[in-house]
């Protein structure tokens, strides 16, 4: 598919799509006709963008998640590396999550006390 076909099931805006297949995000798509610059994308890259998109919604910046993409596709890595990498990363969301349910707990609780007044004297 062509990159326009790809952005609009990605949801994603050309410009992104370009950036994120220079950082390296995406392999680099070659072009089968040398006489114009259309690309062929493949259903592999839109799998990987649309994981890329989904985990910036949570929160995880092109570095995380260049890391993840790194390990899960490089045939460096043995098996046992991988599975220790991606294990790793698994720890820090539960980090991530076990923050984010704090700052809920502080934030409803704000809210609770909105309008009260205020019995922190010290």
């Amino acid at each position: 598919m062509q990159i326009g076909e790809l952005c609009a099931k990605a949801g994603l805006p050309k410009d992104t799509v370009r950036y994120y297949e220079r950082q390296g995000l995406l392999d680099k798509i070659p072009q089968p006709n040398l006489s114009n610059n259309y690309k062929v994308y493949s259903a592999v890259d839109l799998q990987r963008l649309k994981m890329i998109k989904h985990a910036k919604m949570l929160g995880f910046t092109l570095s995380e998640i260049a890391d993840v993409l790194t390990v899960w596709i490089e045939d460096e890595f043995s098996v046992e590396q991988k599975r220790a990498c991606l294990e790793r990363k698994l720890i820090q969301i539960e980090e991530k999550e076990l923050a984010l349910k704090e700052l809920r707990a502080g934030i409803n609780n704000a809210l609770f006390k909105v309008g009260l007044p205020c019995d922190d004297a010290f």
